[in-house]
């Protein structure tokens, strides 16, 4: 609501009216039939109206209004100068600059408002001047020009396969100025190939289209169906007057066959885009008949929160050239398709690249691979059971993310299901750690609390309510059940405001059953990633809890160069377990420079949940029961795999995440495969990327070694041997792996099913 400033009548003016008014009611009070005079007041637009400037820019000349009363120039009035509150508007040169602006009349009834400059975005509006008494306010037309168009850019719908005869994802053509603000009302020309692999545009039938920029600066030809044609790669060229031309890469291929068979899937992702950095996302989407044909998706950065359903026009499954699977999803703008949710991929187009795992056909590993964010995460086929039921028992918890404030946060617990759709308190629990705030917030419990039904996809709501409300307000996590032991979270809209995602491990009929004998003999393979006071921390330790203290090895990486390459012995001098499940390790050492507190939330089915509550970290994420232990050889790791990694380069400037398949030798120490890479600030996506490695095996699953391929500050000229540690969780080869050289920050993620 824009606030008013009210005009009074001057004193003097006052004094004038009453004596005259008094007056005439005594000279004429035997006449019944005169009125007294009316008081008009009106206010008009003197000058500054019918004025442009590009964007950023103040326009020329100031606003003025003229106020009258019954037509005769006020001075001393109040007049307040509104611009809009979004889109196309400006500010107002005010002491703190706002879209408001009080002056007051000079002798002339004229009030000259301050300097007014056009906003970041292009477009017509108007600018009003009000006043008390005038009814109708003064309308100042101006209109903010985007400059001059000064590039043309690909931003969707390239490179990518399309089987003959089927319609191409959306091609998005974005026209900026020199500044990098939108160009809206540009003419771009699509022009495909005439001969050969090409195709037509269903618009006109031909192979060119025109089609004019939005306000976002997007020109889009969602209407290109391939011929009948094999073949490629090809050029559809996107031109526009005075700019430099721009390419989308197409290939021909023959009918898709979907790399995923027919049912919900549900998708998860954790990485930063290009807005707002830390960003989660998760969803579910129905394949039927090879394609989809549906879906919704939640997300959340730190200044987006978002819950939308994916337009089965314009959404594919299929294979890209080098096999690897690639989803492109259309969203919805919440539930209206016919508009896209701008905050989301490149114009509401978001792309994953993955590789479906050897031994399980129903999973792949999945980055974001496009241009407007990068990821890492998984792909499930949903339990259509499981998904069916709303959440009972206990489940062990933890998301990570950032707070309101943007600082590092990591959440981890048990929820104790124990009504219909109710966590009533009881043996529930959770601990925190927000920008290193140590054990502050250890134990913390919840007041009444619920988790609702499942909607058509699968997607519940945990509504949590602890008991410590002024540290964690009400907190909102959607999840997405895959099946009885799994489902994606990502923070919903709610009071706490954070950024997080995560995952919670149903416990089933464990639930608070746990004891020290639950954990003792067994080792946990976790990995974690946070931040210290150097910067980004990865992390990955094998822990083994005994009778009464806990051993282990641990590595760790910050880039500072501190941690040795080998496996780090640590020890623990004891722990405790909950009957939640909750493993409490304090004072884990290395005996030399590295201590640390570490929390454990377990499922009983081979999954673990960890962070570390500790004054100069924040660390959060989890990973598997040690399975096979003492059988570790060369052999252990042979085989294919699917490889999913994620990082930061050493200056920390972009994050990086690859996808890919993978085979290991076994006895022959090596593997070698190819990934799909996203390096979002800097050299983008890169397709087939070629990536091998080497490896030690050693008894306790600790394998010593190299890969070479994801380092992607080296591989410009001749790609480093950089220095990674595998934790094997299984005799299979299944591992956790960091890289240990201060070349770059890599956590990787090797698995068979």
């Amino acid at each position: 609501m824009n606030r008013k400033s009210y005009w009074s009548i001057p004193a003097l003016l006052i004094s004038t009216l009453i004596f005259s008014t008094v007056s005439f009611l005594t000279s004429c009070s035997s006449s019944s039939s005169s009125t007294p005079p009316a008081h008009v007041v009106a206010i008009t637009a003197t000058s500054g109206s019918g004025q442009s400037q590009a964007v950023g820019v103040a326009f020329t000349n100031p606003l003025a209004a003229t106020v009258t009363l019954n037509g005769t120039p006020e001075s001393g009035v109040s007049v307040t100068f509104t611009a809009p509150a979004t889109g196309a508007s400006g500010t107002f040169a005010t002491s703190t600059p706002a879209a408001t602006d009080t002056e007051t009349t000079n002798a002339s009834g004229v009030a000259t408002s301050q300097v007014f400059t056009a906003n970041a975005t292009a477009g017509a509006y108007a600018v009003t001047a009000t006043t008390s008494g005038a009814t109708t306010p003064a309308s100042f037309s101006l209109t903010n020009t985007a400059g001059a168009a000064a590039n043309l850019t690909a931003t969707g719908g390239t490179p990518q396969n399309v089987a003959v005869g089927a319609t191409a994802g959306a091609l998005v053509a974005q026209v900026t100025d020199s500044g990098g603000n939108p160009v809206q009302g540009v003419s771009v020309t699509f022009t495909a190939p005439t001969t050969g692999a090409t195709g037509t545009f269903t618009s006109t039938t031909s192979n060119t289209e025109t089609d004019v920029t939005d306000a976002n600066g997007n020109a889009t030809a969602a209407d290109f169906v391939a011929n009948t044609t094999l073949g490629g790669p090809y050029n559809v060229v996107a031109s526009a007057t005075g700019l430099t031309s721009v390419n989308f890469v197409l290939t021909n291929i023959a009918s898709v066959v979907a790399p995923l068979a027919d049912g919900n899937y549900v998708f998860s992702v954790a990485g930063s885009d290009v807005n707002n950095g830390t960003y989660y996302l998760a969803g579910a989407i129905t394949i039927a008949g090879g394609v989809i044909t549906g879906g919704e998706q939640d997300f959340v950065d730190f200044n987006v929160v978002a819950t939308d359903s994916i337009n089965a026009t314009g959404s594919t499954i299929g294979t890209t050239a080098d096999g690897n699977l690639q989803m492109i999803l259309t969203t919805c703008n919440g539930a209206d398709c016919s508009t896209t949710d701008p905050n989301l991929g490149v114009a509401g187009v978001e792309t994953f690249n993955g590789s479906v795992l050897p031994k399980n056909a129903a999973k792949a590993f999945i980055i974001e691979f496009d241009s407007s964010a990068t990821s890492s995460g998984e792909i499930a086929l949903q339990d259509p059971t499981a998904a069916a039921a709303t959440p009972t028992l206990g489940y062990a918890f933890g998301v990570n993310g950032i707070d309101t404030n943007g600082d590092a946060l990591a959440i981890g617990g048990v929820l104790n299901v124990d009504g219909a759709g109710t966590i009533s308190g009881t043996g529930s629990i959770f601990d925190a750690n927000d920008d290193g705030s140590g054990t502050g917030f250890q134990g913390g419990t919840f007041t009444a609390s619920t988790v609702s039904a499942p909607d058509t996809f699968g997607r519940v709501t945990f509504t949590l309510n602890a008991t410590d409300t002024t540290d964690f307000p009400q907190i909102i996590l959607a999840g997405y059940i895959v099946d009885s032991s799994h489902i994606a979270l990502v923070e919903d809209d709610d009071a706490f405001v954070g950024t997080t995602g995560g995952v919670a491990y149903s416990q089933g009929a464990k639930t608070g059953t746990f004891n020290t004998a639950s954990a003792s003999g067994n080792s946990y393979v976790v990995g974690m990633f946070g931040v210290d006071g150097t910067g980004f921390l990865q992390t990955v330790g094998l822990i083994t809890p005994g009778a009464t203290s806990v051993t282990g090895f641990i590595d760790f990486n910050d880039l500072s160069g501190s941690e040795p390459v080998s496996p780090d012995p640590v020890t623990a001098p004891a722990y405790t377990v909950d009957a939640t499940g909750r493993v409490t390790i304090a004072n884990v050492t290395d005996g030399v420079a590295t201590t640390f507190n570490l929390q454990l939330y377990l499922d009983g089915n081979g999954h673990a949940v960890s962070l570390t509550l500790d004054a100069s970290d924040v660390l959060g994420g989890g990973g598997y029961q040690q399975v096979g232990g003492g059988s570790f050889a060369a052999a252990s790791f042979t085989g294919a795999y699917g490889l999913g990694a994620t990082g930061f380069d050493p200056t920390e400037t972009g994050e990086v995440d690859a996808v890919g398949p993978v085979t290991a030798t076994g006895a022959g120490g090596t593997f070698t495969g190819s990934v799909d890479l996203n390096w979002l600030n800097n050299t983008g996506t890169v397709a087939d990327l070629t990536v091998s490695g080497t490896y030690t095996a050693n008894a306790n699953g600790i394998f010593t070694g190299t890969i070479t391929g994801l380092d992607v500050t080296t591989c410009a000229t001749t790609c480093s041997a950089d220095v990674f540690n595998y934790y094997l969780f299984d005799a299979a080869g299944d591992s956790i792996a960091i890289e240990t050289d201060a070349n770059q920050l890599t956590l990787g993620l090797f698995k068979q099913q």
